[in-house]
C-alpha cells in the first residue's frame, strides 16, 4: 500500500458562526439597503415639510367688526361690517383659521357724541391662537358718528295689496293699535313719520278676515321698534253702488215745526240691498240740540251698518212758524 504525504491529506472543518454583535452590525449596515434608503428619503421629506410648516408666513382674513357703544349713544352712520386683517404665523395655524370664528371688537364706551375716526390698530381687539399676531388692518381707520338715542311714537299704516274677488271690494281696514314706539339715533327718529305693516294680500277674498300678528317695520335699519306686531281686520263685502231717494218724510219732535218737511238722500251700499230698498222704508228724524236741528237718517233695522248715508239734501233745516 502506497504511502501518502500528510500534507496531502485534506481535513474538513466547519465554518465559524458570526457572533451576536456581528449579526446586528450586518443587519444594520448591509442587509435591506433598498428599504433603508426609502425610509431615509421619507424621513427627509417629512422633516422638510414640518420645517416649512413652522416657518412664519403672512396671510389675509376677512374679520367681522363688533362695536361696543355707550348705553345712551347709537352709531348713526354705516361703518363697514368687516375688515381685512393681515396676520403672521405658521402656515398650518393660518390655514386652520376660519373667518366665521374671528371677530374684531371695537370698544367705544369712552366716546362722546360726534364724528370720530378710529384707528383699528389701536381700538380693535381680536382673540387669536397662540403664535399668530396681527400685522395690520385694511382699511386702517373707519369713520364713526355717535348720536344720542331718541324715542317717539309713530303711526302704523296697513300695507294691503291685491284685489278682492270680482264683484267685491274692501270696505274698511282696522288695526288693533294705531301707534308703535320707535327708538334710534336722534337724526333718524326725527325724520321718521310712520311705520308700515308687512304686506297683507286680499286677492280673491270674498269675506272679511283678520290677519293675526302682522309684523310692523321701517326701512331704516338704525331704528328699533317696541312690540312691532299688530292685528289687522279687513272688512270685505259686495261691491257698493249709489242710489238716490227723493221726498223722504222728515219727522220733528212734538210741537216743533220745520221746513222743509221732505228731503233727498243718496245711499251707498251693496247693490243687492239697495235694489230691495223702497222710499217708504226711509225717514229722517230731527233732534233738537239747543238752537240746532240735527237730522238723522233712519234705516230698516236689518240694513243698519250695511248701508251708509252719502249725502242729505238739504243739509240744514230751520224752524218754521
Amino acid at each position: 500500500m502506497p504511502f501518502q504525504d500528510i500534507d496531502e491529506v485534506t481535513t474538513s472543518e466547519h465554518p465559524r458562526q458570526p457572533s451576536g454583535v456581528e449579526r446586528i452590525l450586518r443587519k444594520l449596515f448591509i442587509e435591506d439597503w433598498n428599504l433603508k434608503l426609502l425610509s431615509l428619503a421619507i424621513t427627509l421629506v417629512l422633516w422638510l415639510v414640518v420645517t416649512g410648516q413652522n416657518q412664519p408666513v403672512t396671510g389675509h382674513v376677512n374679520v367681522q367688526l363688533n362695536f361696543i357703544r355707550p348705553a345712551s349713544l347709537e352709531i348713526s352712520n354705516d361703518p363697514p361690517r368687516t375688515v381685512d386683517v393681515m396676520l403672521t404665523g405658521s402656515r398650518h395655524k393660518l390655514d386652520s383659521l376660519s373667518s366665521l370664528d374671528l371677530v374684531a371688537t371695537v370698544d367705544l364706551t369712552d366716546q362722546r357724541p360726534g364724528e370720530r375716526v378710529l384707528r383699528l390698530r389701536d381700538r380693535a381687539q381680536i382673540t387669536l391662537p397662540l403664535g399668530i399676531t396681527v400685522v395690520g388692518f385694511q382699511p386702517g381707520s373707519i369713520p364713526i358718528r355717535l348720536e344720542p338715542i331718541s324715542e317717539k311714537q309713530v303711526e302704523i299704516v296697513a300695507k294691503v295689496e291685491g284685489k278682492p274677488a270680482e264683484g267685491y271690494e274692501i270696505y274698511s281696514v282696522h288695526l288693533s293699535k294705531t301707534l308703535v314706539t320707535v327708538s334710534g339715533p336722534a337724526s333718524h327718529i326725527n325724520n321718521l313719520q310712520k311705520a308700515s305693516t308687512e304686506t297683507i294680500w286680499v286677492a280673491g277674498h270674498k269675506e272679511s278676515f283678520t290677519a293675526q300678528n302682522v309684523a310692523v317695520d321701517v326701512q331704516d335699519t338704525k331704528v328699533d321698534l317696541q312690540d312691532p306686531v299688530v292685528n289687522v281686520e279687513i272688512e270685505i263685502g259686495e261691491r257698493r253702488a249709489e242710489k238716490s231717494f227723493h221726498e223722504i218724510p222728515v219727522n220733528a219732535p212734538s210741537g216743533v215745526k220745520i221746513a222743509p218737511q221732505t228731503a233727498s238722500v243718496t245711499l251707498l251700499g251693496p247693490n243687492s240691498l239697495l235694489e230691495t230698498l223702497r222710499r217708504e222704508d226711509l225717514k229722517v228724524d230731527i233732534a233738537v240740540v239747543g238752537e240746532t236741528l240735527q237730522p238723522k237718517l233712519v234705516l230698516p233695522t236689518a240694513l243698519e251698518g250695511k248701508i251708509s248715508l252719502k249725502s242729505l239734501q238739504p243739509s240744514q233745516f230751520i224752524r218754521s212758524k
